[in-house]
């Protein structure tokens, strides 16, 4: 009986050894997946980030094409106002020199 007992811890002792052997396997092959899946999460985070920093530096790009082209307009529609307005006070100016130079007074 003492053989049996003997060769039952024995027995026992291996299939312990081995279950802690196939507990650390187990465990080190779930970290090795967990860090795989982080990875690819990570990976998958970044490339949806790009994608959105895209559609916004394109919105943005679009937003100052639409600024740039409303202030050309103004300063277009400012520029021809000026121009009109000096246009239609050349004859008032040309008249207000010749007086200067020539002296006379109203």
């Amino acid at each position: 009986m003492a053989k049996e007992t003997m060769q039952a811890i024995s027995d026992a002792e291996s299939q312990a050894r081995q279950a802690v052997l196939n507990a650390k396997e187990e465990g080190e092959r779930l970290v090795s997946e967990a860090a795989s899946q982080g990875e690819q999460a990570i990976a998958a985070a970044v490339k949806e980030a790009r994608k959105k920093s895209d559609v916004l530096c394109g919105v943005a790009r679009a937003d100052a094409e639409k600024l740039s082209a409303r202030v050309r307009e103004e300063t277009l529609s400012q520029q021809e106002s000026l121009r009109r307005g000096a246009e239609e006070n050349r004859g008032k100016v040309v008249e207000a020199v010749r007086k200067v130079v020539l002296g006379e007074s109203t």
